[in-house]
């Protein structure tokens, strides 16, 4: 009687599950999202239709080799300048923050500077950002100017 009573106390207070679970007893069950009890919806949300729009593109910093430009985007997204001499945009600073199908990725202000530029020469940039589901936002066409050397 004593034993049956403990067995009661110890399950009333969830300690007889606790032992199942340890013991092996209870399997774990995968959680199920939506209403028709599935696993198929995605833990980033729905899919994206859009491209992140891009605002606010500034230059922030200008030095004989280079330049640094921020800019802001609504949807998180990746980082990167295309830039090069007046009339092409050959090179290409390295992606960053580069959101997937897992992760949405952390920035919507946005940053990145380019260097090894020749001093006392035009270029032309522009900025680009990716969402998770590839959908690519790229800014208008800006101009910068790097001063002389001396």
């Amino acid at each position: 009687m004593l034993i049956f009573l403990l067995i009661l106390l110890l399950a009333g207070l969830g300690g007889f599950g606790y032992w199942a679970y340890t013991q092996g007893y209870l399997k774990a069950l995968p959680f199920k999202f939506g209403s028709d009890n599935s696993t198929s919806s995605s833990s980033t949300g729905p899919k994206l239709t859009t491209a992140p729009t891009i605002t606010n593109v500034k230059i922030t910093a200008t030095g004989v080799d280079g330049f640094c430009v921020t800019w802001d985007t609504n949807q998180f997204s990746s980082s990167q300048v295309e830039y090069g001499p007046k009339g092409s945009f050959t090179l290409k600073t390295d992606v960053t923050d580069t959101p997937s199908k897992t992760s949405m990725g952390i920035m919507t202000s946005h940053g990145a500077c380019v260097k090894g530029l020749t001093a006392k020469t035009d270029y032309q940039y522009r900025v680009k950002s990716v969402n998770k589901d590839g959908l690519e936002g790229v800014s208008d066409v800006n101009y910068v100017s790097t001063p002389s050397a001396d």
